[in-house]
């Protein structure tokens, strides 16, 4: 046995018995007499992964994949590392390339479905996903995730069909499959459903994120039925549930809202470049989905997702040293790296990028200072809904990623009041260049708001916009069905039917929503922003 072979031999033994720190140390001494040893560059690139330096293990995999590109242990390494950052459209091609390897691999094939689900690629999603249940693939989310997919189309009827597979199929696992039903939002519940609830919910064999679950979509079940107190007691066994697993880090984040509002930028003059991104900020339900649907209906407008390209940005700053300190001092070298690391990520969406596209994440509310030093040009649409009524869908909305502060009234007050603040912050710094939107005007007078909505946009007026529910591009948010429906009132006074439960609650948000109406909203506000 060489040197070489018997250095990796114990790099191997070091890691299996995961001590780290020995097996770096021989597989280094490999490299060093043999650089493209590919079983030393394995072990790195896994040792990196393991300590959390995606970038190093990034490039060792790579590196093995140019020597032989159809290492399946650096394929398999890279998608690991791949699904840890969310990068789904480099997934895909990963996926691709072991399913070349391996045909018959239903785990793959259905790897490849969930990230297609994750960017929208509807045919793509749907045709992997029936492919493993044609095959009989023994996962509970296939069932599951066909009926999101449809949901996402607007085939309310399909998806249900699906969930209601999911519920007999996998009865351990009900709860995820009726809340699937409320949350198509459209769904009108049987008695045969809301008996089965009931049931479920009275089951003490379950976890508490389960009857969270149940009692979200019991709330749903009361709301249909006029049953409002009981509609707004479920409502609040659920959120009660939920708020010891899902924390809310408010110290974290009202420091980083107030470290922003101390901070000053320098407004940079707008560009004329392509393309000009348009960023659909707000809280939460406040009908953000709509108008990404409206605006998606124009012809020379493409759409994204919830995009989050510019969180990453801002957290590669604040592990920098503090986000708001890096942003204050941007250079312009920064500026230009991060500009073009954006829109080659959201390039990702389109086969020829468009000149206006949508970034519909919510919580680039925070991030306004950022986007405005990158694209000065950017087009930033901040939606606002009564405070009252967006709270409270909020406080109903099972959200499985992020918005822990969602599970809480007092702590959904004090976001709303940070997000205010912020905003209030931004007007000031980029006075003229933010489109404060109020939904209630939106979809009272949409022939009167689109126009305007769209002349601060910088296109011509397209009927396309006003029958924007004809669309059908996926919508991947819980309002999918609501945004395939013709303009309405339905969402306005909707907390009226709970005022008499929330007490303070209720006379907190409203203080809140006369502090917006007298500041975004304000006469004043409006007539400075007049297109």
């Amino acid at each position: 046995m060489s040197q070489e072979e018997q250095y990796l031999k114990e790099a191997k033994a070091c890691f299996a018995a995961r001590q780290f720190s020995s097996a770096s140390r021989y597989a280094r001494k490999v490299i060093r007499r043999q650089p493209q040893n590919l079983d030393a560059l394995l072990i790195l690139a896994q040792l990196a992964f393991e300590a959390n330096d995606f970038k190093d293990a990034e490039s060792k995999f790579d590196a093995i994949l140019i020597l032989e590109p159809n290492s399946v242990n650096a394929l398999r390494g890279k998608l690991h590392l791949l699904e840890t950052l969310q990068r789904y459209f480099e997934q895909i091609d990963i996926l691709n390339c072991l399913i070349n390897i391996f045909p018959d691999d239903l785990e793959l094939h259905f790897k490849l479905g969930m990230a297609a689900l994750q960017i929208g690629n509807m045919v793509l999603a749907t045709d992997k996903l029936n492919y493993c249940a044609t095959n009989h693939y023994d996962n509970a989310a296939v069932k599951l995730n066909l009926g999101h997919i449809y949901k996402a189309t607007g085939n309310t009827q399909l998806a249900a069909s699906y969930y209601h597979e999911f519920i007999v199929e996998k009865p351990d696992k009900k709860a995820a499959g009726f809340w699937g039903l409320a949350d198509l939002k459209n769904y009108i519940f049987s008695e045969m459903d809301k008996v089965a609830v009931i049931n479920a919910v009275n089951n003490p064999v379950q976890s508490d994120a389960s009857l969270a679950l149940l009692l979200y979509t019991l709330n749903r079940i009361y709301e249909q039925s006029g049953e409002n107190k009981l509609a707004f007691d479920a409502m609040v066994q659920a959120n009660n549930l939920l708020v010891p697993l899902k924390p809310f880090k408010k110290t974290l984040f009202i420091n980083t809202a107030q470290s922003l509002i101390h901070t000053n930028l320098t407004s940079r003059m707008a560009v004329s470049e392509h393309p000009v991104p348009i960023f659909i900020v707000g809280m939460p339900r406040s009908g953000t989905t709509l108008v990404e649907q409206i605006l998606a209906s124009h012809s020379l407008i493409g759409a994204t997702d919830e995009l989050p390209y510019i969180e990453r940005i801002a957290l590669t700053l604040d592990q920098a040293g503090g986000y708001a300190k890096q942003l204050a001092n941007l250079s312009q070298q920064q500026i230009n790296q991060f500009q073009q690391q954006y829109l080659q990520e959201s390039a990702q969406y389109f086969s020829e990028v468009p000149y206006y596209f949508i970034d519909k994440n919510p919580n680039n509310f925070l991030h306004v200072g950022l986007i405005k030093t990158l694209f000065p040009q950017a087009k930033i649409i901040n939606v606002i809904r009564h405070t009252t009524d967006n709270a409270l869908s909020v406080f109903k909305q099972y959200f499985s990623v992020g918005h822990n502060y969602s599970y809480s009234l007092e702590n959904i007050k004090v976001y709303w009041e940070n997000y205010l603040a912020l905003m209030e912050h931004w007007d000031h710094l980029f006075p003229q260049d933010i489109y404060h939107l109020c939904f209630e005007k939106l979809v009272t007078q949409p022939d009167d708001q689109i126009p305007k909505l769209l002349a601060y946009c910088g296109v011509e007026f397209e009927t396309d916009c006003l029958n924007f529910y004809q669309s059908t591009r996926p919508v991947l948010t819980p309002s999918a069905s609501q945004v395939r429906q013709p303009m309405n009132t339905k969402a306005i006074g909707q907390c009226e039917k709970y005022q008499s439960f929330m007490e303070q609650d209720y006379l907190d948000f409203e203080e809140i929503n006369a502090k917006v109406k007298n500041s975004l909203l304000s006469e004043k506000s409006n007539q400075k922003r007049s297109i």
